[in-house]
């Protein structure tokens, strides 16, 4: 095919071939911006913090509210937590919202749903939540 141009890929083998550039790797991540909700690391089956009046409210007692990916388990949630945070968890609920409906002029369309995961700790953990 005259269209697709045959690419031939250089191996690199040897430390040395790789450009300067690459070859840093910078110890110290960007700080999160004032709005982000960044988790710690490696949070695989956890988005970030679900961030509402009643959910902050919860934080007080010792529980925090995630919002997860759809194919997320309950066991998945506690080991990432635990991991990630240095925490005990006590135990996990999950909620699975369905989409709503919305209406822009005369269009009609649909908000994604969601699931999220209300975790609560063992007594005396917490988890320090970045304020913007």
């Amino acid at each position: 095919m005259f269209w697709k141009k045959d690419k031939k890929r250089k191996e690199i083998k040897e430390p040395s071939q790789i450009p300067e550039e690459f070859t840093e790797i910078d110890a110290e991540k960007k700080p999160a911006a004032a709005g982000s909700k960044a988790l710690p690391g490696e949070y695989g089956v956890l988005k970030g913090f679900y961030v509402s009046e009643k959910a902050t409210g919860l934080a007080s007692f010792g529980q925090y509210v995630f919002n997860v990916f759809d194919n997320a388990t309950k066991n998945e949630i506690k080991k990432q937590v635990e991991r990630g945070f240095n925490v005990k968890v006590r135990g996990v609920k999950i909620v699975n919202l369905p989409r709503k409906s919305r209406t822009i002029g005369r269009h009609k369309g649909f908000k994604r749903g969601f699931k999220k995961a209300m975790v609560a700790l063992e007594e005396g953990y917490s988890i320090e939540q970045e304020k913007a």
